[in-house]
């Protein structure tokens, strides 16, 4: 009798044994499930930049800022007179930004990825020239090359034709390069001798409007002494980020609104310098705005649940374990791999179905699917449907549970 009982323990304890290293073997096809997610988000990622290339990418526009070349004779030591050229670029003295967003689905394959176009409306002025402290002869200034930039990231993604309206004027923006190396790419509006005569001594207030396409962000530089921008769109689920929070923002399942109030006392830049002393400024970190935040993907969920694989085989593993041990079965190691294999399935028909159907019903379709594939082999190798549906119940509680 004892020997009996040695043995059956024996037994047991190998089985076990066994059991831990078919599980241990189940992680090779996890992992390589595992591979065909990565896979398919890279490929998620490549649809997005192909988008992106054509439709535009994430924007950061900046207030129009006013530059003025001038030249000015300089003495040398040695009695030299020599010419120096350089800019000298004037901030706004306010600025008022609000951008509408329209969004919509753009697909490649069964990718779909968010885009917008923006409809921009900037209002603003300059104040009166004051180059004092900049140690520039404003009689130097070359009022016949002062052009008006504006910031913006992207510009291949413009829709309209913008024009820089000021007083019963219109100058349309052209390329420009870029005129401040810490900020984005400017697109430029000459100014002119007819602007210099007139206002060269005075203050001026523009408007410019703008339609401009991008993805995921539109972020705005507040380059003014005040900065004020409210941003509105019907996307749900908006994200602020930046160096500043709104002020006031609203957020429902109609869009959401958001304002901000900015001061130019928490700025790098100041209001007015000549070129030679903006290298070390960073003003594109003084970004803020808003982000079109879409919720966890297919892939990240599809991640999610094969990591909780272990838990699954292993626990099914145990169940028919305890068949063999209370019904007096003998199962043989191949059909504990057949029923482990069932549950890897699960995790690849859970990422084939969720780009189709979505995340909710590729999950309940997936279970269905794989819960019947284990019932019907349960049946077949337990002897008994009783036994069958227990370990189906077993698997729906693990199932409901993830």
């Amino acid at each position: 009798m004892q020997i009996s009982i040695d043995s059956v323990q024996r037994s047991s304890s190998l089985k076990i044994l066994v059991i831990g290293f078919l599980i241990l073997l189940m992680l090779i096809p996890m992992a390589m499930i595992r591979d065909v997610i990565i896979d398919r988000q890279n490929n998620a990622l490549q649809a997005r930049q192909d988008i992106t290339r054509a439709w535009g990418g994430p924007q950061t526009i900046g207030g129009p800022m006013l530059i003025i070349p001038y030249q000015q004779t300089r003495v040398t030591q040695y009695g030299e007179r020599l010419a120096d050229d350089g800019k000298l670029f004037l901030l706004a003295e306010s600025v008022t930004v609000a951008a509408d967003l329209t969004t919509e689905m753009r697909y490649r394959g069964v990718h779909e990825i968010p885009v917008y176009t923006s409809h921009i409306n900037i209002d603003g002025s300059f104040a009166v020239l004051d180059t004092s402290g900049l140690g520039i002869d404003t009689a130097k200034l070359d009022w016949a090359r002062a052009v008006v930039a504006l910031s913006v990231s992207d510009a291949r993604a413009i829709r309209n034709s913008p024009v820089l309206n000021f007083e019963d004027r219109q100058i349309r923006f052209e390329a420009g390069g870029k005129q401040v190396q810490s900020m984005p790419p400017q697109i430029i509006a000459p100014l002119g001798k007819s602007f210099a005569a007139a206002h060269s001594e005075g203050s001026f207030e523009f408007s410019i409007e703008l339609e401009l396409g991008g993805t995921d962000r539109l972020h705005v530089l507040p380059l003014a002494e005040t900065t004020s921008v409210s941003i509105e769109s019907a996307w749900p689920s908006p994200s602020f980020s930046g160096r500043y929070l709104p002020e006031t923002r609203k957020v429902d399942e109609n869009g959401f609104t958001a304002s901000w109030r900015i001061t130019s006392l928490g700025r790098d830049l100041p209001s007015r310098w000549i070129d030679n002393e903006q290298n070390n400024w960073n003003a594109a970190g003084a970004a803020f705005g808003v982000d079109l935040f879409v919720p966890v993907g297919v892939y990240q969920l599809s991640t999610r649940a094969t990591k909780y694989a272990v838990l699954f085989i292993g626990l099914t593993f145990v169940g028919y374990f305890m068949f063999e041990v209370i019904a007096g079965l003998r199962l043989h190691p191949l059909q504990y791999l057949l029923v482990g294999l069932a549950n890897a399935i699960f995790y690849l028909m859970l990422l084939s179905f969720s780009e189709h159907l979505g995340f909710s019903a590729a999950y309940l379709l997936s279970a269905v699917a794989s819960s019947g594939l284990i019932a019907g082999y349960s049946s077949a190798v337990l002897g008994k449907r009783t036994r069958a549906l227990m370990m189906v119940g077993v698997l729906a509680v693990l199932y409901g549970y993830l």
